[in-house]
């Protein structure tokens, strides 16, 4: 055994080889180590194993004496008890890793009692935190959409925002500005700035430019949650729509 808890010590602990201290010392990384988890479920049947294995001769049979004169079957009988008064708390420790690798969110505490009566906390899995949301942890799956009109401009617009590793990217389809002219879309920045998004050319009534929807492409190098609102804008500056965040 280490000083410190290793992954190694997970096949002595399920043989119960271990000290008083080795075993608490272990049980406190248990509950932190994921690997160690997965691996001692893997030795789950190791112990009936090596009993069966015991039991039919092929440990014994031909075991003799060590260089310093200790006896591996006096050995192997030491082993085998204490194999067995652990065989409970190995059970427990089982049940402990089962709540580690379902990641409950309820609170789950297992006690081992050792031969001398000692309690150790093998596994304590509080509440899980709050998940950051898509655009914190910079997923590139998740889509925003907005769809906003103004009665009084006739202006119908709709937003399809993806965060990018760079920033947001902006699909957009508007209709309903009168013509002829230039319009464009802005985003309003949380910190009071500006930023342009696109532009696009309006074309006369007698055109039909005012009817058909324009869909557009566009991009922002900021974040969804630094955006307040875009605005839909006339050459002279005038808000023909607004659409809040």
């Amino acid at each position: 055994m280490t000083a410190l808890p290793d992954h190694i010590d997970v096949a002595a602990y399920v043989l119960g080889v271990l000290d008083e201290d080795e075993v608490d010392a272990f049980e406190n990384h248990l509950a932190q180590c994921r690997k160690c988890a997965l691996d001692l479920k893997d030795f789950a049947v190791l112990p009936d194993l090596l009993d069966e294995a015991d039991q039919a001769g092929l440990l014994r049979g031909t075991a003799g004496e060590r260089p310093d004169g200790r006896s591996v079957r006096a050995m192997l009988d030491s082993v085998s008890i204490d194999r067995g008064r652990k065989r409970r708390n190995y059970a427990l420790a089982a049940a402990a890793v089962a709540v580690l690798l379902m990641g409950g969110t309820a609170a789950a505490t297992v006690k081992l009692t050792s031969g001398s009566g000692n309690t150790s906390n093998v596994a304590q899995n509080t509440q899980s935190p709050p998940k950051q949301s898509a655009v914190a942890n910079n997923e590139t799956d998740v889509f925003q959409e907005l769809s906003r009109s103004d009665p009084k401009t006739g202006l119908k617009a709709k937003i399809h925002a993806r965060p990018e590793a760079w920033g947001t990217s902006i699909e957009f389809e508007v209709e309903g500005a009168k013509g002829p002219g230039r319009c464009e879309l802005v985003a309003l920045t949380r910190d009071g700035g500006t930023m342009p998004v696109t532009t696009w050319l309006v074309g006369a009534p007698a055109l039909n430019g005012d009817k058909a929807p324009v869909q557009l492409d566009g991009g922002l190098g900021m974040r969804w949650n630094e955006i307040a609102a875009f605005v839909v804008r006339d050459s002279s500056g005038a808000t023909l729509l607004n659409m809040p965040t």
